[in-house]
């Protein structure tokens, strides 16, 4: 039986202390990933669409961090869904923030699913092994170039 193949996982993230610990989180699932921070929104979107250097397909899931300086997550949730190469690639939003109104934009716009960091924060690691159960295990994802 030969070892699942590595959940290819792009992560848009502009604080380096969350990236760092989302990086460490991931380490500590029994999943085996292929992770790809940006910082930057206009990066990733440039790379999803084979501007940036070594563009190797869709990922099979996108974290976004819904607070972004420059352009929203809002904003970066409806390219991704506009764009050809993103579009039906789940993306799960991380935010700061538990309003209402934010929830139910991001859904509006193509989240796959909504989690606050405060949630995933203080249960990173079981958070994390949950979300990649879930769109490892569970759901079906369409077979990637």
């Amino acid at each position: 039986m030969s070892a699942p193949t590595p959940l290819r996982i792009m992560i848009i993230e502009d604080n380096n202390d969350h990236a760092r610990i989302l990086k460490w989180a991931f380490e500590q699932t029994n999943h085996s990933t292929n992770l790809t921070f940006f910082r930057d929104a206009d990066a990733a979107l440039g790379r999803l669409q084979g501007d940036g250097p070594s563009s190797a397909g869709a990922p099979d899931l996108i974290f976004l961090d819904y607070n972004l300086p420059r352009v929203s997550g809002g904003e970066v949730l409806a390219q991704l869904k506009a764009n050809k190469h993103s579009k039906d690639v789940p993306v799960i939003v991380l935010s700061s923030s538990e309003r209402e109104e934010d929830v139910r934009h991001a859904y509006e716009l193509g989240a796959s699913t909504y989690i606050s960091k405060g949630v995933i924060l203080n249960e990173l690691r079981n958070s994390l092994q949950a979300v990649l159960d879930y769109w490892s295990k569970i759901a079906k994802l369409p077979r990637r170039s």
